[in-house]
């Protein structure tokens, strides 16, 4: 299978882990996006030019993070959506909700915090930095209560909304540090403990300290 990607996105990022978790073999495409060639020779491929991109070995393309995991979980273990024989629907149903949960309100407020603290401050966007920031602060109290009473996302086991937290952690440690919530701590410690998320977080800090210096000097 073919992956399309790049290292600094926290969405293909979260592919990745759930990827080196299963230990799955892929042919890797990295998509430098801000190049217009490249851009435009990757929209040939998928027209919506966006990654994470899966191709399968029947040339069909899967896109969006979410879609692509839960695609890998039909073909490869550990499984990342998991329930037991009774509680499986009730379970897979939570496993998604904190799924889109890190995605919609952690991941893109942390990235627009990220991207806002990075424009001059006559440039910045006030009504959205706020709207960030409270979101944030919501899903921080919401995981510190959540983190209290379980190792990880959805319990013992490591699942697809570890995958989504993870990405949006690393970042938040710039832009919305944790470091007052004890058991989000302790909770990132875990997932920083984990092989696949060294590994993810390895290959992207080159080009996470690349764009930052590069932002700097414009």
């Amino acid at each position: 299978m073919k992956f399309y990607y790049h290292p600094i996105s926290s969405y293909c990022q979260k592919v990745l882990v759930a990827m080196y978790e299963k230990g799955i073999d892929f042919e890797p495409h990295v998509i430098a996006l801000m190049d217009p060639e490249e851009r435009a020779k990757y929209r040939e491929v998928y027209p919506m030019g966006k990654v994470p991109l899966l191709i399968v070995d029947d040339d069909h393309l899967i896109p969006e993070s979410s879609t692509i995991i839960e695609y890998l979980d039909e073909i490869a273990e550990p499984k990342l959506v998991f329930g037991d024989a009774e509680q499986r629907a009730e379970q897979r149903r939570k496993i998604r909700f904190k799924d889109r949960m890190f995605d919609l309100y952690l991941n893109e407020s942390v990235s627009t915090l990220l991207f806002q603290s990075m424009k001059p401050e006559s440039k910045r966007d006030q009504e959205r930095i706020d709207t960030a920031k409270f979101r944030i602060d919501t899903m921080y109290g919401f995981m510190e209560q959540e983190l209290g009473e379980q190792p990880y996302a959805n319990g013992e086991k490591f699942s697809m909304s570890d995958c989504a937290a993870t990405p949006a952690l690393f970042y938040a440690q710039r832009a919305a540090p944790f470091d007052g919530h004890k058991n989000i701590s302790a909770y990132w410690g875990r997932l920083a403990s984990r092989p696949s998320v060294q590994r993810v977080i390895s290959e992207a800090e080159p080009h996470v300290r690349a764009f930052m210096k590069e932002d700097a000097a414009a």
